[in-house]
């Protein structure tokens, strides 16, 4: 028992000598600097009194002049990948900075009435009223009837005294073309014109050229148009229907006679009344009546024979044989009435060509 005292007096006062010798054990405080000392004193001073650890350095994009550092950021980052429409909505809510200022009671109440006045729709009923829009746009661009059927034709003029003149079949919506050419299908330049009915129909001309653009205003109505050619003395009527099932998109008027742009005049071009007729056909690629197909073989052409006369039609000029008749049209394309043979020569490109006739 007295060993087991003195054992603890003895490592009680061991406790209480540690501190005085740790403290003894510790270097002495360097001295300030005394008032007068050399450069080489004073060197020697601060690296004794410089702290052990340097400061940790600043951050490579730091602020040198920004001394306080504002704490980390508590909004959360948005969620991978796209957000819905609700969701989208929910974190503009989210970023909305909160008040100090306390809510008003009758803020909801008011917010509720402002949302009433001006979007008293739900967002389905927004929907299905623009839908119900669409289908009375929709409903409103279909024609009552059936859209006519647009045709291109070609007319024969004929200036003779009690004759019919031609009509041309327009429709409301859609803009016809007349093209005036001679016999030799180069143009005719129009000088005036006058419409019966100017407010049924809309007429444009650039004042120049042998082309005139009509245009039906009302679905329904009858007049005519009185165009007079430069050069020819004799005016020419044409018959104007709206509101038929076939609509004339390009008309190509040919009219008797030789006008001012023809370059070369065509010899034996006078044909009977008949025989332009069955041309203005051949040149709408129309077989004549009663005729028999026949095949081309060199070019790109038709030919029919009706008795002992072919009719050939192609975009080349006939060389050889010499042809009884002959119509062009303003796109170039040009109708022959010539005898019966099995090969003609015509000029393609500036170069003489064969072409051969067969099926007889």
């Amino acid at each position: 028992m007295a060993k087991i005292t003195g054992l603890l007096i003895i490592i009680f006062f061991q406790a209480l000598m540690l501190p005085v010798f740790a403290q003894q054990d510790m270097p002495p405080a360097q001295t300030p600097p005394p008032g007068q000392f050399s450069s080489s004193q004073f060197e020697q001073w601060l690296q004794n009194n410089a702290p052990s650890t340097p400061p940790p350095a600043p951050a490579a994009n730091a602020n040198p002049f920004e001394t306080n550092q504002l704490p980390p950021s508590n909004i959360p980052s948005p969620p991978p990948g796209p957000l819905s429409y609700e969701q989208s909505q929910q974190v503009m809510l989210n970023s909305v900075p909160p008040t100090s200022i306390p809510p008003n009671p009758d803020a909801a109440t008011a917010f509720n009435t402002m949302l009433q006045q001006n979007m008293p729709l739900s967002p389905q009923q927004v929907v299905r009223l623009r839908q119900q829009i669409d289908t009375a746009q929709r409903a409103a661009a279909v024609p009552p009837h059936i859209p006519p059927k647009p045709v291109s034709t070609t007319l024969m003029i004929n200036l003779a005294p009690g004759t019919t003149p031609p009509a041309i079949r327009l429709a409301q919506g859609y803009v016809s073309s007349l093209v005036f050419v001679d016999s030799t299908g180069a143009p005719w330049p129009i000088a005036a014109f006058d419409i019966g009915s100017p407010k049924s129909v809309n007429v444009q001309w650039d004042g120049k050229s042998n082309i005139i653009l009509l245009q039906a205003v009302s679905p329904y109505s009858y007049g005519d148009i009185v165009v007079r050619l430069v050069g020819l003395p004799t005016p020419i009527t044409l018959e104007i229907v709206t509101g038929q099932r076939v609509v004339d998109y390009r008309v190509d008027l040919h009219v008797s006679g030789i006008g001012p742009n023809t370059k070369d005049v065509p010899i034996g071009t006078t044909l009977p009344g008949s025989a332009s007729q069955l041309l203005l056909g051949v040149l709408d690629g129309i077989a004549p009546a009663g005729s028999k197909p026949l095949a081309v073989r060199g070019a790109d052409a038709q030919a029919w024979l009706l008795g002992e006369k072919m009719y050939l039609r192609t975009r080349f000029t006939l060389l050889s044989p010499g042809w009884i008749g002959t119509m062009t049209s303003p796109d170039g394309m040009k109708a022959y009435e010539l005898p019966r043979t099995s090969s003609v020569l015509v000029s393609r490109y500036g170069e003489p060509a064969e072409l051969k006739i067969e099926g007889f």
